[in-house]
Formats: structure tokens, sequence, C-alpha cells
């Protein structure tokens, strides 16, 4: 069943909001798994009372239903094949954001090189990226890998050593590269004594990659370790020729002004890197962290020599500038994944810092985390103007939001907005829509809108799409999936999509797969399509891997029943092949080759508008 309402319709939100079908998913941070049988059969209780209210509900305000079986992991999309290696065998990297998008049409394909990739023994291979030949679209190859270290003359410290610890007694080790150290060393291993130099490229990963004029490939470089902020890592973006997309030649390395660290504590405060960028020309568009700012800000760099990228401008919300725009901060920066509170003195517990920027000629779209979403004049590359903000994620933007009472619940019954913007791209052949993905982890998890954009200093918001299981939040653990049991690998958040034609959108939705969305109607989106899968059915000895798999744990929270760590998906990105494949990376495991065979399939898929 879909569930539609008709909210408040308030100055800049005239919006709607659409559920699909029912499908299984997963959340960060959600606790053990109970074994008990009568708390699990008293939770299979509760989940039919959800799925029972939901169909209730969608039924008393909708006479539209959804004639295909609603627990159908597979609908309207059709498996062709998965990416191979050399070898002939299913490729086994944790794929990441592809690239180019959305039209992957020529005889090449680039992705980064997803962490901590669990089905691969050798450590480089959750630190490169790759390229994928596609001289066969419908069985694509993994071509070459570039690695953000020398693994032979400068071998990395072992997942479980010391050195990765917070508390490790030698912070700032001096950076050099390559850096051959003897990691079995006693007093190595033991934290008795400094290794002699660290590589940057132990503690960088490449999960980003963006297609530039000509043969120009961008690399993003940021912090492999998100806790191991006491050694040096690579972060800016590196450019690589792919004339030879078998032997990609570096060119360049653009590296975003730091901080050095704390003298007391030893943290770079501020050398995360930068996670996200795009092109429009010679222009790149890109987040990163930079000296002298709270969380991530606007960079936008000139490749007329690719060789020599010069840094043309950068621009912030005001406030993230410190110290000279500390008083003006309303905020207290906390983590994305939080929900967003007031607290007593006013000031609001949120994560501003810039996610992904989709420039279209003289205007940008900026997913700004919890600062929400920003519209740029770059008309001028070097003064970016403001033209307008829609901040949705503070309490209250949202009244009529259809999560806003689990958010509610989630942060303890007061009043607050769960939410973190993470892309947003337009739909072509309709310049006016603006199709945007939340990229949160708990419940309520992220979810998708679409936004009139008609009038750039007014974006207006038209809708809201989720499955139902994005608000199916335990009530015992409000910030919980229902069912953490379904959802081995992530939870059931939008991540990114891409447009197939103006009448049809597709999302990777992460824990929940892919989603095909029917947006002729924009106030009233719908659910034309699906794919689910499991790692382990592709994979089929995964279950058997005993390496490091911090996705398994850390995103989950909570102990997996053995056997199951990849009974689920990571869905990452989709992209578009040359005769109409639709490319699905995980970032687990794994890049499934699928063909859509659901309503409006033509045209398409057809290239972006670029204004």
């Amino acid at each position: 069943m879909y569930q539609v309402f008709a909210p408040r319709v308030g100055a800049q939100y005239a919006s709607h909001v659409t559920f699909g079908p029912w499908e299984s998913s997963r959340r960060w941070g959600s606790r053990r798994i109970l074994s008990d049988p009568m708390k699990m059969l008293l939770r299979a209780g509760a989940a039919a009372f959800v799925l029972a209210l939901v169909g209730v509900t969608a039924s008393m305000q909708s006479s539209r239903t959804d004639p295909v079986d609603s627990a159908s992991p597979v609908w309207n999309f059709t498996p062709v094949d998965l990416v191979r290696s050399r070898d002939g065998a299913p490729d086994r990297h944790g794929f990441s954001k592809l690239a180019p998008w959305p039209l992957a049409t020529g005889r090449t394909m680039y992705t980064g090189c997803y962490d901590p990739v669990p089905l691969i023994d050798a450590p480089p291979e959750d630190r490169c990226f790759g390229t994928v030949d596609l001289s066969n679209p419908d069985r694509p190859t993994w071509l070459a890998t570039v690695y953000t270290y020398d693994a032979t003359a400068s071998p990395a410290p072992p997942a479980n050593h010391i050195i990765w610890r917070k508390d490790y007694p030698f912070p700032n080790l001096p950076a050099r590269a390559p850096c051959r150290v003897s990691w079995d060393d006693p007093d190595i291993a033991a934290g008795r004594r400094a290794p002699a130099c660290w590589d940057p490229g132990w503690n960088t990963h490449t999960h980003y990659v963006a297609s530039g004029p000509g043969n120009l490939l961008a690399v993003n470089q940021e912090r492999y370790r998100l806790d191991n902020t006491r050694q040096v890592s690579y972060r800016g973006v590196k450019f690589y020729d792919v004339s030879d997309p078998a032997h990609p030649k570096f060119l360049s390395y653009w590296e975003a002004p730091t901080s050095p660290p704390n003298p007391t504590t030893g943290v770079y405060p501020d050398m995360r890197g930068t996670h996200h960028f795009n092109f429009d020309g010679r222009y790149l568009y890109l987040g990163t962290e930079y000296r002298g700012f709270i969380g991530m800000i606007l960079v936008i760099l000139d490749l007329a020599d690719p060789v020599h990228p010069r840094e043309v401008s950068h621009w912030w919300v005001p406030g993230q500038k410190t110290p000279e725009e500390d008083a003006v901060r309303d905020w207290v920066q906390h983590d994305w994944n939080e929900p967003v509170v007031r607290r007593p003195d006013g000031k609001y517990l949120k994560h501003v810092a810039m996610h992904y920027a989709t420039p279209y000629g003289n205007v940008v779209y900026l997913s700004y985390r919890q600062a929400g979403l920003i519209v740029l004049d770059v008309s001028d590359k070097s003064k970016p103007r403001q033209i307008s903000r829609m901040d949705y994620v503070v309490p209250g933007a949202e009244p009529d939001a259809p999560d806003a009472n689990a958010c509610r619940a989630s942060a303890g019954g007061q009043p607050a907005a769960c939410a973190n913007a993470h892309s947003a791209k337009l739909v072509p052949g309709r310049p006016n829509l603006l199709v945007m993905s939340d990229e949160y982890f708990r419940c309520p998890f992220g979810h998708m809108r679409i936004v009139d954009v008609a009038d750039p200093a007014r974006p207006k918001l038209l809708s809201h799409f989720l499955l139902p299981e994005t608000a199916a939040c335990d009530p015992a653990h409000p910030a919980q999936a229902l069912d953490a049991a379904r959802f081995p690998r992530r939870g059931p958040s939008t991540h990114i999509g891409n447009a197939w034609n103006s009448d049809l959108y597709m999302m990777a939705w992460y824990g929940a797969g892919l989603r095909a969305i029917d947006i002729r109607d924009p106030a009233h989106p719908k659910e034309v399509g699906r794919y689910q899968y499991k790692i382990r059915d592709d994979f089929p000895d995964a279950e058997r891997s005993t390496k490091e798999d911090p996705l398994g744990g850390l995103l989950v929270g909570a102990d997996i029943q053995p056997g199951q760590r990849f009974a689920g998906q990571d869905t990452y990105d989709v992209v578009f092949g040359p005769r109409g494949q639709v490319y699905v990376p995980d970032g687990t495991a794994g890049m499934r080759v699928l063909r859509y065979t659901g309503p409006l399939a033509s045209p398409g898929p057809v290239p972006p508008d670029r204004r």
C-alpha cells in the first residue's frame, strides 16, 4: 500500500508523503540482537502491528494499491551478471560511488575502493581506486587498481595493530613515503618503541572519483580510520590521466590547508580530508575540511591546467569560520548521525558541513548535512553568492513530516529533526525538479525528498518518499530499527540516486536495496520496482571471512548472529550503462548488473541537463 498525506501548507512547504511497500533493511547503532524466544516473539508482534497500522492508514487515506506482493525482494528488475575479476570470478572489492554518472557509455567506469573489504585479505584493497572495463557492458571486468601507498616498499600496519588505537603513545609520527617498518618487532607491536616513520597513505582511503574534461579523473583523499586523528593522512584530491585506463598516470595533488596537531593531545583538528566533488567543465566543486573552519566547506578548483590545480575560492556557512565567527555561531557541532535538538542556551546541536555539490552552469546545489539545502550563484567563481537556503533540519521546520513523531521519540521526547542532507540532483527534462536524499543511520532513517526549484530563491518541498521501515522504530529503543536481525550491513537510509529519465528515478537505499520510483507526479511519487539481494548469495564463502569488519559491527552496534553478517546488502550507488544496463555497486562486496523491466523504461537512460 501507499500512504499519502496532505499536510499543512507553509511558505516553503507544500509537502506530501508517500510510503512504498514494506521491505527489509538495517540500522546504525542498534543494540544486541535478542535471543530470548519470548522477546523475539514480542518484537515480531510489534512488527506485525506496525505493518498492519501502515496498511490500514493507507487504505483510509488513499485508494491507490500496490499490485505486487510487498514481500517480493525483486520487482521489475532482472539480474544479468556481476563485475568480474580478470580470472573470471565475481570481483570481491567493496565498490563505492561510480564515475561517470549518470551514464557510463564509454569503455571504462571508475570506482573508489570502499573499506573494509571483508572478503579480500590483502590490506591495500581497501585503500585504492579501480578502473572497470566495459567492453562487454553486460559483464564488466575489473581492469586496474591504483593504491594510496606502495604495499611492497611501504607495507601498512596490520588492522589489529596497537598503532590504530586512540591511546597509542606515539602520536604525530614523521611522515615519509615510502616507509618501511617491522610491524612484528616485539617492542613496536607492544607500543614500547615508536616506528621511525609513517606513510600518510596508510591512513588514507579513496571512496569517491569523478570524471572531468578529456581524460581527467579526480580521486578523493580522506582519512581511512575516522578515529585515527593523531597520525597524518592525505587530505585533498589527486588527479590522474586515464587515457590508458589500464595504467592511470598521476598528474597532481591538491592538498587542503590544515592545522598542526594539538600540542597536548596530538590530534589533527581538521585533517578529515576531502569527501565528495563534481566537475562542471574545468571547475571542480568539492567539500573538504580546511584550516580555520569547523566542519567541511566548499572549495572551487580550476583545472584548466590539471598538473597545477588552482584554488579559485572557498565558501562556508556563516559561523563555520573560527575563531572569527564564534560569536555568531548558533549551533554546537556534533555527530551528523544524531538528531538536531535545541539546547537550553538556545543553540542547536547539529553538524554543519558541506557534503555534496551538484553544479549546473551558474547554479550549484549544496547538500550541507544538517544545514539542509543551499543554492549558490557561481556566475563569478571567485565570489560564490548564496541564493537561498532550505534549512529543513531544524526542530519544527517540517511539522507534518511523516517521521516527525518517530524523530521526537528518538530524541527522548523533545522537539527534534532527524536528517542529514546527502546529495541533490536535477531531473533531466524537468529543470525545476530536484531530488534530494538524506543519509541518516538512526531510526527514523534517511529518506527522499522532491523539491521545486523553479524559483531558486524560494525552494519548495513537494513531497517525501519513504519505505515503511524507514520510520518503523523499536518502541523500547526508538533510535533503533524494529527488527535488527533483518539488516546486518546497513540501515534503510537513502544514499544517492540518478534519474533514468524525466519520469523515473532510481535510488540506492543502502540496506533496503535499489528502488525505482515513478516521479511523474512529484507530489505523489510511488515505487515501481526494487532489487534486494543478499551478499552471501553471490559470494557463498562470505560468512567464513575472519577479517576485521567494522561495518558488520560498528554500524550495527550489536552482535550479529553467526552466519548472518552477509545476509543483507550495502547498496551504494546506481548508474546506467551504454545499452540500458543498471550498475549497482555494493559497499561491502561486488557490483551487480541489472536490467529494468518495469513501467517508464522508455526513453532511457537519458543524459543529465546542463544549464
